[in-house]
């Protein structure tokens, strides 16, 4: 098995489970608008799961463009590779269980345990970050991120046990923000390694390129950092949020510009969903955890209608770039795509588009639910013909060692 390619298939597995679940979650879940019905619900039980599914799914295609790089020894490659993949599977198929079946919670921590062995792993490796800026950032962070989803799954498993009495409900802002500390550390960090993919191809003395490096790793290490702290200590210390949030949408500012310059379009175009979306989320800090600003009077409470409409036109955005981009590096890997290729990279920007307008259209006109099951269906059909239908490897897969 070359190197990464068993963790981009199984990435690329759990993404389209992810989408392809997309279909029936979203009608079904937005046809609740009642909040005081969401807390504790089946409906907020399966979109956390189907977060997580996703979520899995995106760190396996960054375990697959850490261990493409070359940077690792065989049995390191090997081992991590091994590790991780079952660990995300388990971690994921813990979250879908749970529901049904209470007692398949203890595979949450299960897979969260070989995750961080597999990235542990990868960060003593002596040989693996020399010379590479972004992994000597991106791997102890990663780690990171797994004692969290360790911890978290503890909390899941047995809370009456492991859940401290200050980190409060599932819709508090401690776990709001340890949530978010996990799906940052995934996404950054993947957008951390396409960012380097970009910045590889141009001037490296380019002072455009050196600052956005800078943006990148600053966000990637801060927020995750900021949001944990906040929650395990004290809620004021997420004022400090901005810093690291300015900071990663100053780095992709960056990377779109390198997109347009060396990309194709279907990776300027996940660049463009990301940009906007970062930036909408800068917005969106400034009242998600109670303060520092009260939210929008349109948005009222947490779980009300409109603001869980906001947060998941927000989390799609960034979801639906970092695909875009992933397909796209995917493509550049191998030889002509023939005509599967070439159908499924405008339908993917078709259903990327689909997607958030469906939910706003849902919100502001009424549309019925139903509708929103299309723009999923288009994503999971793009993703395969790109995907699936590939032709075989180019000359630079084939160089890449073994696994």
């Amino acid at each position: 098995m070359r190197c990464g390619q068993l963790n981009r298939r199984i990435g690329w597995t759990l993404v389209v489970a992810g989408f392809a679940w997309a279909i029936w979650l979203d009608p079904w879940s937005l046809s609740e608008r009642d909040p005081s019905l969401l807390v504790g619900s089946p409906r907020m039980a399966a979109r956390h799961a189907q977060a997580v599914v996703l979520g899995m799914g995106f760190l396996q295609l960054m375990v697959g463009e850490v261990l493409a790089t070359g940077a690792f020894i065989a049995p390191v490659r090997r081992a991590s590779a091994w590790l991780t993949g079952a660990g995300a599977a388990v971690y994921a198929l813990g979250y879908v269980l749970t529901s049904r079946w209470p007692v398949s919670a203890w595979l949450v921590p299960a897979g969260a345990m070989m995750n961080l062995a597999g990235f542990i792993l990868l960060t003593w490796s002596e040989t693996g970050t020399q010379g590479r800026q972004e992994l000597r950032v991106v791997l102890p962070i990663i780690c990171f991120g797994m004692l969290l989803d360790l911890v978290m799954g503890l909390f899941a498993s047995n809370p009456n046990v492991f859940l401290p009495v200050y980190i409060g409900p599932e819709d508090g802002v401690r776990l709001r923000m340890l949530r978010l500390a996990r799906a940052a550390i995934i996404s950054l960090s993947l957008l951390t390694l396409y960012y380097e993919g970009l910045a590889a191809q141009g001037d490296p003395r380019s002072r455009a390129i050196r600052w956005g490096r800078i943006g990148m790793f600053s966000g990637t290490v801060g927020m995750p950092t900021i949001l944990a702290a906040a929650s395990f200590t004290s809620v004021r210390i997420k004022l400090f949020l901005g810093l690291p949030a300015d900071a990663i949408f100053a780095g992709t500012i960056v990377g779109l510009w390198l997109a347009s310059r060396y990309a194709r379009p279907l990776e300027v175009w996940g660049w463009l969903l990301i940009v906007p979306s970062l930036a909408a989320g800068l917005l969106m800090g400034m009242y998600a955890f109670d303060g520092p600003l009260p939210a929008p009077t349109f948005l009222r409470a947490y779980n009300a209608f409109p603001r869980r409409l906001a947060r998941l036109v927000h989390a799609y955005s960034v979801v639906l770039g970092l695909v875009s981009v992933g397909v796209a590096r995917e493509l550049d890997r191998r030889s002509r795509p023939g005509w599967a290729g070439r159908i499924g990279s405008p339908l993917l920007m078709a259903g990327s588009a689909a997607m958030p307008i469906g939910i706003v259209l849902h919100g502001g006109m009424g549309l019925p639910p139903g509708v929103l099951g299309v723009g999923p269906a288009l994503v999971v059909v793009a993703i395969l013909l790109c995907i699936v239908s590939l032709q075989a490897p180019t000359q630079h897969d084939q160089s890449e060692r073994r696994v």
